[in-house]
């Protein structure tokens, strides 16, 4: 069309007049040499002035769409519509995907996201921009336009928020954005940081929260930090409130088209979000990528080495059982952008907008997680380099996926060709994918590039093809279509020699020099609004960091083990978490609960309403020396040495570390009171404890009226004539209630605060009312010793349960003929009983004083609980109830303990870690009396003992819904000189004694009644079960001969 008929009826500002000149000069070098014809010139200057005059102007070709530029950081393939494993739960990036095109082999144009977002907005990769570790092209090319620039020159409303460009102050490119939201004028003021993870966002509890970081102070960024928080948080976060800006901008009427972009922080670390996120998840049913172990073999030497040196993160991850705890954290995340994602997805929908809209998602690159033997990103394997990228809308094919090879660098000119913008001044180096997206299928591969963070190192990907090249320390090859993993580097071979050579063709033939490093404290300059680099006279001041620590961070050890000062915010630092222990003796699972009915535990009930229990917690020994010292030491039996009630492990294992003397060699202050340790034979005293306390109960009623009389007949009891016959006297009147063997039982006559237990309460009550621990961090352990045998309380308690009204468990005629006889214990003739005989008489009344204890307990308990409150240490103080074994009432005809049944070796277990577990929660999870002490110390953020066999709980607290990695539960008891061993798992038992087995499916028969074991259709069973436990007596210690 010659320019003399362009016919314009607007009037033309001085301001747009000289727009139409600076982009008339632009054009005028990218014309052909052959081409300078005025009208040619003039034409485009034609044009470029409709676009600055008017964006009301109908340009040819349509309507322009508006733009949805949506980004995620470090989100790898693992989206769910990429159908790649592990795969991430994503609902929303799923229905996008059925709007638009998937693109399959979509790869990052560079391997952090500085370089990458870089190349993104500016259209260039870090090979030309010389942005190879930094986001600033704009400060050392200025006359680079920036993406937004473009739509803002075509007329276009620019709306940004988030995670665009790189996080730190001066990393945005501030050039053009009608509004950029920040979440404070703070991060405005301040060099527009986008502290995504700051005072006012909410962290989880404890802090540093994941195994990886426990009890360390972090010192470069949250690397490898995952963590829940509560539900009612979600509204807090920084990338929330990122994207209810959005929407809000989607509610608003446009008079012009507009180019909104949201970057969010996630699944960036941390993996912090709610706890939903996490719930969608079973950590026990999330499937490892593949890992080759010797996958580093083949590289060039320089860069094995610093391969080699990075794969100590993997490896510590192994070492603490954390790398499925580490990706469910990841997925969390993915599902948390998903869901964001999709509130933005859902406005647009509901908005006038929805059909006129392109939706561009995509991930800055990729994440590792293992692979590799790395954990992150600024790699060139698939794992950095691949992402996700979804672009739906007018124009774009609906439901297709494209497999051909394409570039982040491909999105500035797709954008220029299908929002029919300006070409900038500098020269875009991706390529259009307007044909991809029109049509998917036929979409031709072909070489794309990306650039390392070192002048001269890059790779070079196809559908067929990874190449790799470091410069002058080596190169990689890969086939990718026979080896997806890139575990075998062919680049040594010599029929790959001209395939390499090919792939070279593809990189540039000069590389920039890489731009010179600014810093933030030299040169960046700030005011109220915004900010400028200014080489030499920066004014920016770094606010302080806040890091919420829980506990002050192990930096600079003192001979405790706590850090010599606070680290990071100070205001922020606490104290590590107290730590209260309550142990009960002989309680087996009649507490309500663990789903006993007949029972009244009001406290328990209350503390279970807060706390998560455990329904699947065993001891490792039936009898309380060797429990205790398994639950002290975080040792199974044979390897503590402790098999009965009179061996010392101070004797057998001199050199272990108890569970309070570890924390008070850490600084904590310890008080121990009752039973906690076997006997006061077998109690350290001093070594572990910094206040100890044992109390008796207070004279009987009885044998006070049974002294007084002997004394007015005889005189006092102290007289040495005396003493042997007050002695007998005593046990005549004392026995039928103290004695053990029968045992006693009945009101006792005393009250609450008379029983040794209602004085150990009191007395841990003082302790934390009165602060005894003073500006210590405390370990208190109170050991019940109820429902011990004799079975006395006050009378209160024996009239909650009248005997008519005790319903008894029936056992199954018969039952002892398919049972060994080692599996059986004969403590029921010491209670009154017959073998295999039933008196419903005596088994009310012992039911009845056993019951009377546990209330009675369960109101000392109450107390305890009350001064915890009052001190104001409920929410920082890590809380567990259990008990060191169960017992038989009558069941299987059995009386007391010692045996490898599940009423005797079953405990209840719940555990209340403030911000962790999730109040009122119930676990499945196989939880063992040896997980305590591991537990205890990953909580509070100590490095573990080398010897632990138990394995810490932290992973499932908060996660009811987790059966852990522990499969199986393990526990002995002797038998003269030999053991009885068991193993279980949610679904069967299995026990071998010197003479004969035990296998019980505990689906079908709980109660154990039904002794499979020599039942043919239960022999494979068997095998395994043998094996397992063959397996678990290796790890448990030394491994003694079944005869």
């Amino acid at each position: 069309m010659p320019c003399s008929k362009m016919l314009l009826s607007h009037a033309v500002s001085q301001c747009q007049i000289a727009a139409l000149i600076e982009i008339g000069f632009r054009l005028a070098p990218s014309l052909d040499p052959s081409h300078t014809r005025l009208d040619e010139l003039m034409f485009r200057m034609i044009i470029a002035l409709l676009l600055v005059l008017s964006p009301a102007l109908p340009l040819i070709g349509g309507e322009r769409p508006n733009v949805l530029f949506l980004v995620v950081d470090d989100m790898n393939d693992w989206v769910g519509c990429m159908q790649s494993e592990p795969r991430a739960i994503t609902p929303n990036l799923d229905r996008l995907a059925k709007r638009g095109v998937l693109f399959t082999n979509a790869h990052t144009a560079g391997v952090f996201c500085a370089p990458s977002r870089a190349a993104i907005f500016s259209g260039q990769y870090a090979s030309t921009t010389g942005c190879y570790r930094t986001a600033n092209y704009f400060v050392h090319r200025p006359e680079i336009e920036s993406l937004q620039t473009s739509f803002s020159k075509a007329g276009y409303k620019t709306f940004g928020a988030g995670k665009l460009y790189h996080h730190p102050a001066g990393a945005i490119d501030v050039r053009d954005w009608d509004q950029f939201f920040l979440r404070t004028p703070e991060q405005r003021g301040s060099g527009w940081a986008l502290d995504s993870w700051s005072e006012g966002t909410p962290f989880p509890h404890p802090f540093p929260h994941s195994p990886y970081n426990k009890g360390t102070e972090i010192t470069g960024g949250l690397f490898l930090e995952w963590g829940a928080f509560p539900n009612d948080r979600e509204d807090e976060m920084a990338d929330t409130q990122r994207i209810d800006w959005a929407i809000e901008r989607l509610k608003e009427v446009h008079e012009q088209p507009f180019f909104l972009g949201v970057g969010l922080y996630a699944p960036h670390y941390p993996n912090y979000c709610p706890e939903k996120y996490f719930d969608l998840y079973r950590q026990d049913d999330l499937k490892r990528p593949q890992i080759k172990p010797d996958d580093l073999d083949d590289l060039p030497p320089k860069i094995r080495k610093i391969k080699e040196a990075r794969s100590r993160i993997h490896q510590k991850l192994e070492d603490l059982n954390a790398v499925e705890d580490a990706i469910h954290g990841y997925l969390a995340c993915m599902s948390y952008a998903d869901a964001m994602m999709g509130r933005v997805l859902d406005a647009l929908e509901s908005s006038p907008y929805a059909d006129n809209t392109l939706v561009v998602l995509w991930s800055d690159h990729g994440f590792h997680h293992g692979q590799k033997g790395d954990w992150g990103k600024h790699t060139l394997w698939e794992r950095t380099s691949n992402v996700p990228l979804i672009i739906a809308g007018p124009e774009v094919t609906k439901g297709s996926q494209c497999g051909a090879t394409v570039s982040l660098i491909d999105l500035y000119p797709t954008l220029v060709d299908m929002c029919r913008l300006p070409q900038p001044f500098q020269k875009l180096e991706g390529v259009s994918l307007r044909p991809h997206l029109e049509n998917p299928t036929e979409a031709p591969d072909r070489n794309v590039f990306l650039p390392h963070m070192n002048r001269g190192e890059y790779a070079i990907m196809n559908r067929e093809w990874r190449y790799i090249c470091y410069g002058e320390d080596g190169e990689e090859l890969y086939d990718v279509q026979n080896d997806p993993n890139e575990w075998t580097n062919l680049a040594a071979e010599s029929q790959s020699q001209s395939t390499m050579e090919l792939m070279r063709r593809s990189a540039p033939q000069t590389f920039a020099v890489e731009e010179p490093k600014l810093n933030v404290r030299r040169d960046l300059w700030v005011d109220q609004r915004s900010f400028e680099w200014r080489s030499g006279e920066g004014n920016y001041q770094p606010p302080p960091k806040y890091l919420p620590y829980t506990q002050t961070p192990l930096q600079g050890k003192n001979n405790a083990g706590l850090t010599d000062q606070p680290t990071g915010n100070p205001a922020s630092v606490r104290r590590s978490p107290n730590v209260l222990l309550i142990i009960c003796d002989d309680l087996n699972t009649h507490v309500s609960p663990s789903g006993y009915a007949e029972i009244l535990t009001p406290t328990l009930t209350a503390f279970a309403a807060e706390s998560q229990t455990f329904r699947r917690a065993y001891c490792q020994y039936p009898v309380c020396g060797p429990s205790r010292a398994s639950l002290l030491t975080g040792l199974y039996p044979e390897s503590t040495g402790v098999l009965d009630n009179m061996q010392d492990m101070r004797t057998t294992r001199p050199a272990t570390v108890t569970l309070p003397q570890f924390f008070k060699e850490r600084g904590y202050w310890t008080g121990g009171v009752g039973k906690v340790f076997h006997s006061p034979r077998h109690d350290p005293g001093g070594t572990v404890w910094s206040v100890s306390k044992r109390y008796e109960n207070d004279e009987l009623p009885v044998v006070q009226q049974a002294r007084k009389k002997f004394e007015s007949e005889y005189g006092s009891i102290e007289l040495p004539a005396n003493r042997k016959t007050w002695k007998e006297a005593k046990s005549l009147v004392l026995d039928p209630l103290n004695a053990q063997t029968p045992p006693g039982h009945g009101p006792s006559g005393l009250r609450d605060e008379q029983h040794k237990d209602g004085k150990n309460a009191r007395q841990v009550a003082r302790w934390l009312v009165e602060g005894a621990s003073g500006t210590q961090p405390f370990f208190i352990a109170c050991g019940i010793q109820k429902p011990h045998v004799p079975f006395l309380a006050p009378e209160k308690y024996f009239d909650l349960y009248p005997k008519n009204e005790i319903l008894l468990t029936e056992n199954r005629p018969g039952l002892w003929k398919s049972i060994p006889e080692q599996a059986l214990s004969k403590r029921y003739s010491a209670f009154g009983f017959e073998a295999a005989r039933e008196n419903p008489d005596l088994r009310r009344e012992y039911i009845q004083a056993y019951h009377a204890c546990i209330s009675f307990v369960d109101a000392q308990i109450k107390l305890i609980f009350d001064a915890l409150r009052e001190s104001g240490h409920w929410d920082d103080t890590v809380v567990i109830f259990t008990s060191d074994h169960g017992y038989h009432l009558g069941e299987h005809y059995q009386w007391g303990k010692v045996t490898l049944f599940d009423i005797g070796t079953r405990v209840p277990f719940m555990v209340r870690v403030p911000g962790m577990t999730k109040p009122g929660t119930y676990s499945e999870a196989m939880v063992e009396l040896v997980d305590i002490f591991p537990t205890l110390v990953d909580l509070c953020g100590f490095e573990p003992p080398e010897d632990f066999q138990g394995m810490s709980l932290r992973p499932l607290l908060g996660h009811p819904d987790q059966l852990g990695k522990k499969k199986y539960a393990y526990t002995v008891v002797r038998r003269g000189q030999k053991l009885g061993y068991a193993i279980r798992s949610q679904r069967w038992r299995y026990s071998q004694w010197p003479q004969g087995e035990e296998l019980y499916n505990l689906t079908n028969d709980p109660e154990e009644q039904r002794n499979l074991a020599g039942k043919s259709h239960v022999e494979a069973r068997l095998v395994e079960m043998r094996q397992t436990l063959d397996e678990k007596r290796k790890v448990a210690g030394a491994i003694q001969t079944i005869e």
